[in-house]
């Protein structure tokens, strides 16, 4: 065999394991979006599946305990012949409810970090103040304009507080969610999946960056999270 025949006999071979990798990713990736559809459907709550553009996923809209609410969970491919949920991308899951709202200021829990209290940027000056700037507009999103006012409250049990930063501008309002429920739930739950929680004017947000939930356990768990979180905060 020569070298020309060599090369195109690899060159077919590549491809055909290539396909055939692509073709089985595609498989399950259907079988998992079938499961959760299985799931959402057993517990009374609309699936709709999500294609647009390089984006796709999933958005499920329930009523629980009499609060309406909805769940999206995407992967956004970074290139068109990269939509496998196993390529490159970005992905994003997020579980909203307007049942539970501030009228005024934040409500922010998130991953402990090494970092400590949300530094002042003002303070820091020059490039370590706009890059400490920039990193708590990624993370506020809208609501960068609370951050004034805005610090880390010593709520909750120890458990609790070596998982979880926990940011408020009043800790009455703070204290009043993080019942003995809401701390066992959020102690319980998976550290491979790091979540923030956030309560403003809009309603609560539960967000998981970085992650496209395609296991049904974990699915029903978020749900159960939110639900339970509206549920603390309607309690008085």
């Amino acid at each position: 065999m020569d070298d020309l025949t060599l090369g195109i006999v690899v060159s077919v071979g590549t491809a055909v394991f290539i396909g055939a990798i692509l073709l089985l990713n595609r498989r399950l990736q259907s079988r998992r979006m079938a499961a959760l559809q299985t799931t959402a459907t057993a517990r009374g709550w609309e699936y709709t599946p999500i294609r647009e553009g390089r984006t796709s996923g999933y958005r499920i809209t329930g009523r629980t305990q009499g609060s309406a609410w909805t769940l999206e969970s995407t992967f956004t491919a970074s290139s068109a012949d990269s939509e496998s949920s196993t390529s490159t991308g970005h992905r994003c899951t997020c579980w909203q409810s307007a049942g539970a709202a501030l009228a005024d200021g934040l409500i922010l829990i998130g991953p402990r970090t090494a970092a400590g209290p949300i530094p002042d940027p003002q303070a820091l000056g020059g490039l370590a103040g706009r890059v400490v700037q920039k990193a708590l507009e990624l993370m506020l999103g809208e609501d960068v304009a609370l951050l004034p006012g805005l610090q880390e409250v010593p709520l909750g049990s120890g458990a609790l507080r070596e998982r979880y930063m926990i940011w408020a501008h009043d800790e009455r309002a703070a204290r009043r969610l993080l019942t003995f429920d809401v701390e066992r739930a959020l102690t319980d739950w998976p550290a491979k999946l790091p979540l923030a929680v956030k309560i403003d004017s809009h309603g609560l947000q539960i967000t998981l960056q970085n992650t496209q939930l395609l296991d049904p356990t974990a699915l029903e768990q978020l749900v159960d999270l939110g639900v339970l979180l509206v549920a603390a905060w309607q309690e008085e």
